[in-house]
């Protein structure tokens, strides 16, 4: 098989376990003529449903075409188990899998002897000290790995007849802050500590010296700490811990062996163990046996650099995020910590709906934008795809809140592995804050619009009112014109016409016909007004008009509003002012001012009072007013009126947006300012003008 893909899966790079696993995997394979792809998807979670939503990204991932899936089952399935393991893999159903850690059924793994090396370590423990009390502090309960050196410890007990009881067990989750709660809260329900306190990880270890702080007891005066896994600070913490090495990059070359045979055809064990082994430090008052105190002061400072180099680098990173920029710009702004960090390609897919109804891929990077229609192929780059193991490459998932948004793709030396791992959930948070910004905007448009739809509606119906009456007439007249029309030709028929009647009846028609006339003129007037704000409304077309004829034009449908209450519309208007701009945007501001008098000035058109609505020419072009003797406002409403979905009359017909959108009119299409004067009892008025750089034609 010619260059095949691995595909690597591990929960992530930023814990040191998983660090050496890779690390040995890489240097295993850097000389094979193999393609290697890392994918750090996190911990698998207990939840089904939060497991089902995982799917994605490994059906993205088969799609693919890997030649082999070798998975770090241990760290991945730590708190879920093996059933969410079987679940992943059945979603690579003819891929050939290697499994690193504990033993998964049916699949070749990799296994670090967790037990043997607990146990002797535990011998060596009993045999100094065969009387101490014991406490062993746990990982998850259904970790295999916990399991295998909870066995070891009871086994070492076993020997010398003792038992270790269900009350001599804390169960914790892995994580040095748990532990230090549990030990602080066992502290406080005993006399005195055990003498041997056990502990299934080094985290876990680390919290109970950490809690120990605090406290009157000191190890290893009072009581002796064990870790297992020899994490890089257990030589450094105070004291030094002792623990069971966890041989991680002895694990990754054996699976990397285990895979490239397998690829080969030949046949592999189901199971493979390497071993760990105890490391005996001051937690235990054992000497140090490890490197000098010079080699490791320098170690420390060397680390300490590097942690600082790299933080410095994220805090980088986290400005530019926060700029707000888009992805490309993005990219390209982080273009140079990433090469200090030698990171040599970074590609960016982000999963997106084209026009023609199609969903794909838009791959982004600091120098080009290129779209991945689906069923293309493999959607990884070139560089990866044409390459060697000559650095890692790494696959992570944009995933936030259960919204999935693509994947990044990038290729860096070792060590910045987890600075890769680190940058995707901050672009993920990127992505899923754009993402429901854009959904709030189309919201909020969506809302507008319905608010502008409902303003239309109040045209048609004010129309439709309006035209009922000249209509009725012209109808009227035109039924009576008919009827005498009937009744001259009865008298034509029959000899019986006389003069007189003739005279009449053509005084009647004259009547009538001019009824007819000024009825269907009147209504033509308003089709005429309607024909030209419906449009107006809805063409977001910019033209020049007399502002005060256009506003009367919009109020002949608002007054029928007024009809059968006890609000008086007043207006003045002068002629003249011409204006260049939308008339749509006037007519919704109009409308809006008109109805927010009623329902907030007059509730809902229940009270007594007057609305003006005045314009008046002025050097600076006009100035117009729209106000009420309503029940006005106070300073808190004047202060958030324009907000959205600020509204008083929430539950009672108010959407919180008839403001809003009269301020976006004015200040973004109209660039018009406005100005509000109110107080309760005192009515509402606003004014509205040119802002200073705009040029009203009188």
């Amino acid at each position: 098989m010619a260059n095949p893909l691995i595909l690597v899966l591990t929960p992530t790079f930023s814990q040191t376990i998983e660090q050496r696993i890779c690390l040995g995997i890489y240097e295993r394979l850097q000389d094979e003529d193999v393609k290697l792809l890392f994918a750090p998807l996190d911990y698998l979670p207990v939840d089904a449903d939060e497991l089902q939503n995982r799917f994605w990204v490994h059906t993205l991932l088969n799609g693919q075409r890997p030649d082999l899936l070798l998975m770090y089952g241990g760290g991945l399935g730590y708190a879920s188990g093996f059933a969410a393991l079987h679940q992943i893999l059945a979603l690579y159903p003819d891929v050939p899998v290697i499994n690193m850690g504990s033993e998964l059924a049916g699949t070749p793994t990799v296994e670090v002897d967790n037990y043997q090396g607990m146990f002797s370590l535990m011998q060596h423990m009993l045999r100094r000290r065969p009387d101490a009390s014991i406490l062993f502090i746990s990982g998850p309960v259904v970790n295999e790995d916990n399991k295998l050196r909870l066995a070891a410890l009871r086994s070492a007990l076993s020997e010398l007849g003792r038992e270790l009881s269900d009350d001599q067990i804390l169960i914790g989750d892995y994580t040095s802050h748990a532990a230090k709660d549990l030990f602080i809260e066992y502290l406080n329900t005993v006399d005195k500590p055990a003498e041997l306190v056990v502990c299934s990880n080094d985290l876990s270890a680390k919290g109970v010296l950490d809690a120990l702080q605090d406290t009157d007891w000191s190890c290893p005066d009072d009581l002796w700490v064990t870790g297992y896994d020899d994490f890089e600070y257990a030589a450094f913490v105070m004291p030094g811990l002792t623990t069971v090495h966890f041989p991680a990059t002895q694990l990754g070359r054996k699976g990397a062996e285990l895979s490239l045979a397998l690829l080969a055809g030949e046949e592999v064990p189901m199971m493979t163990t390497v071993s760990g082994y105890p490391v005996y430090r001051g937690s235990t008052s054992d000497a140090h046996p490890g490197i000098g105190d010079h080699q490791k002061n320098l170690l420390s400072q060397w680390q300490l650099l590097q942690q600082r180099d790299n933080n410095s680098l994220k805090l980088k990173v986290l400005r530019n995020v926060n700029r707000r920029q888009p992805l490309q710009d993005f990219l390209i702004s982080i273009h140079s910590a990433l090469m200090d960090l030698d990171v040599s390609h970074l590609s960016v897919f982000i999963r997106d709906i084209a026009e023609d109804g199609t969903t794909g891929f838009t791959e982004y990077s600091a120098s080009s934008i290129i779209r991945h229609p689906v069923g293309e192929g493999r959607l990884l780059p070139a560089d990866f795809l044409n390459g060697r193991v000559d650095r890692y490459w790494v696959f992570c998932a944009l995933e936030e809140e259960n919204e999935h948004y693509g994947f990044l793709v990038a290729g860096c030396a070792p060590h910045s592995a987890e600075f890769i791992d680190f940058l995707t959930p901050q672009l993920a948070e990127m992505l899923h804050t754009e993402a429901l910004e854009k959904r709030n905007e189309r919201y909020r448009l969506q809302n507008e619009l319905n608010e502008r739809m409902a303003s239309l509606g109040s045209l048609v119906s004010g129309v439709a009112h309006e035209i009922n009456t000249p209509v009725g007439n012209g109808k009227l007249a035109a039924s009576s014109l008919l009827s005498i029309m009937q009744e001259i030709k009865h008298h034509r028929d029959n000899n019986t016409l006389t003069k007189s009647a003739f005279d009449s009846f053509i005084k009647e028609c004259d009547e009538y016909a001019g009824i007819i006339y000024q009825s269907l003129d009147r209504a033509a007037s308003l089709i005429s007004n309607f024909k030209m704000v419906s449009v107006d409304q809805t063409a977001e077309e910019k033209r020049l008009f007399d502002l005060g004829e256009y506003i009367e034009s919009v109020l002949i449908s608002l007054r029928h509003q007024l009809k059968g209450t006890n609000i008086q519309l007043l207006t003045e208007l002068d002629e003249g002012v011409l204006v260049d701009t939308f008339p749509g945007a006037v007519a919704q501001v109009i409308t809006n001012l008109f109805m927010n008098a009623l329902k907030h000035g007059f509730d809902h058109a229940t009270l007594r009072g007057e609305i003006h609505i005045r314009l008046k020419r002025e050097a600076r072009g006009f100035r117009l007013e729209v106000s009420d003797t309503g029940a006005g406002a106070s300073e808190n409403v004047l202060n958030h009126i324009f907000d959205p979905f600020f509204t008083t009359r929430r539950g009672k017909g108010g959407s919180g947006l008839g403001m809003h959108i009269v301020y976006n009119l004015l200040s973004q299409k109209l660039d018009w300012a406005i100005e509000l004067v109110s107080a309760p009892g005192e009515g509402f008025a606003a004014f509205i003008f040119p802002n200073t750089k705009q040029r009203t034609s009188a």
